[in-house]
């Protein structure tokens, strides 16, 4: 069963979801489901949370065990709920698993962001950070043509250790960490799929260049 529509690969993207329904995108979509899969299975509760990527929750989140599954935009959008994630209205320890997909790169106040997440979740609570590694191809490529704001080269991308600084400031304990993500930072699938060579020796010899980081608390 097919979960969702094909996309015209294109030169440009209105959203991350946007490329994420583009054929590259979807490559992607499937390594990051694979790993996350297997804990959200295993995790358990009355509601979960995910602020970014709104359309894509329904097919990430499918293999979770938690009853009542949300979503969060800022802006009008498929999102469940519309709501400034730095200031959510929730009440305090009373979620279960909150997700942030590309969220952080795309905000200016990742900090709030985090205490609110802190804040929000109950003391056994699970928080799941996905977002583009800078230490990357991908990362690269960002680096150079950030300034182009094209999709899905925006925002700021941060290091998973700093974001981990973050997280142990605010009483986090890292559970699982993975990178996933080796295809060449190209658009166009008929050039990509000649590259696996590419991909596979990224993959085996310098597994840190994964073009996302998966972080689990």
């Amino acid at each position: 069963m097919r979960f969702w529509r094909q996309a015209t690969e294109k030169k440009g993207f209105a959203s991350i979801e946007d490329w994420y329904l583009g054929e590259t995108g979807q490559l992607l979509f499937n390594e990051l489901e694979e790993r996350i899969s297997p804990i959200l299975s295993t995790t358990f509760g009355y509601y979960s949370l995910q602020i970014g990527c709104p359309q894509l929750a329904g097919r990430l989140q499918q293999s979770c065990r938690v009853k009542h599954q949300f979503t969060l935009d800022e802006i009008e959008s498929v999102a469940k709920v519309h709501a400034n994630p730095s200031m959510l209205p929730i009440a305090s320890d009373s979620v279960d698993l909150i997700i942030l997909m590309h969220h952080l790169s795309n905000t200016a106040e990742p900090h709030a962001v985090l205490r609110e997440a802190f804040r929000v979740l109950i003391p056994e609570g699970k928080l799941i950070i996905i977002d583009f590694n800078p230490v990357s191809l991908w990362g690269l490529r960002h680096f150079l043509q950030s300034w182009l704001e094209q999709v899905p080269f925006t925002g700021h991308f941060y290091t998973a250790r700093r974001i981990d600084d973050w997280m142990r400031l605010l009483g986090f304990d890292q559970d699982h960490f993975f990178r996933a993500g080796y295809l060449p930072p190209i658009q166009k699938p008929s050039v990509t799929r000649h590259m696996g060579w590419l991909e596979k020796g990224t993959r085996n010899w310098l597994p840190l260049l994964g073009a996302v980081n998966l972080l689990f608390y």
